[in-house]
């Protein structure tokens, strides 16, 4: 992730101790990253007390990373959420706030948190690993400046609950790139699980292969500058592109006008966009289609 919005993916870890660290990709050369001080509260380092998990998302919708850090004690909370009050590419915390559902507290013992937009309303969600080996779901009800979660549901794979029987570290990915989120969780053992998701889930709620209406004949990844898919749209209706971060965040919308028949290409510009992953969907009445793609420097 692009921690300090300098267009170069970062990494941002939590260790043992319970604090927050931040390792800065440099702007040249091969991939070398370089230690920053640790994250700061206030003029302190983040203490989330023992095994410090922290996941990066935009919280409320203004653009700007914030943080939510699982922990290893349960309570009163475990979860921890820091709101970014800062500018871009200067991340300041302020105040420790806690992640709650039903408005409580969630209490898991060594939570690991990922976001996510899993039921394609385009707001992330929330999982959280922890040491019951389940995986619980918190579906966001609120809005993107506001998220909302209420009781979770437990994450089922061929119709049973995932059950690692103790802790449980996922983390929702597009793992082959069609457009549809996917998991990866370990257990105890150290062992990486892959589950792949299936057609009516992830940002778009469908897959990214050939959907009835919308057929994309041209697509290149990754992308420079500019998005130019071959679209073949059977439905006649208006032809709309949108782009949007992993998170399920609308970033870019273009209208392209009605679709008339056969084959087109729709231009996208995103060079105004940082380097990243995103998911482009290409919608016409009541079809759509998406796909995932890297987007690089110019």
């Amino acid at each position: 992730m692009d921690w300090d919005l300098d267009g170069a993916l970062d990494i941002v870890v939590g260790d043992r101790d319970g604090n927050v660290h931040f390792f800065r990709r440099l702007s040249s050369g091969p991939v070398f990253l370089q230690e920053q001080p640790p994250v700061a509260v206030g003029e302190r380092p983040i203490d989330a007390g023992l095994n410090s998990s922290p996941c990066v998302v935009d919280w409320n919708g203004d653009q700007l990373p914030d943080l939510v850090v699982g922990r290893l004690e349960g309570i009163p909370a475990g979860l921890l959420l820091f709101l970014n009050q800062g500018a871009p590419g200067e991340p300041v915390f302020l105040n420790t706030d806690t992640v709650t559902a039903s408005e409580m507290p969630v209490q898991l013992y060594a939570a690991y948190p990922d976001c996510a937009d899993l039921d394609g309303d385009g707001l992330f969600d929330l999982i959280v690993g922890n040491t019951t080996g389940k995986i619980p779901c918190y579906i966001n009800t609120g809005t993107p400046e506001g998220p909302v979660f209420q009781e979770p549901l437990n994450l089922r794979a061929d119709g049973e609950e995932i059950d690692f029987n103790s802790y449980v570290r996922p983390s929702v990915c597009d793992w082959n790139g069609d457009g549809i989120p996917d998991l990866l969780a370990s257990g105890w053992d150290g062992t990486v699980h892959l589950y792949l998701g299936t057609e009516g889930t992830g940002t778009s709620g469908r897959g990214s292969r050939e959907f009835e209406g919308i057929v994309i004949s041209d697509w290149t990844n990754p992308v420079i500058g500019h998005l130019s898919p071959r679209v073949e749209i059977t439905c006649g209706a208006e032809a709309v592109s949108r782009v949007h971060s992993p998170d399920g965040r609308l970033l870019l919308q273009v209208e392209h006008g009605p679709a008339g028949s056969g084959a087109r290409t729709l231009a996208v510009d995103v060079s105004a966009l940082p380097v990243g992953v995103y998911i482009y969907t290409v919608s016409s009445g009541p079809h759509a289609l998406s796909r995932s793609f890297v987007l690089l420097g110019n």
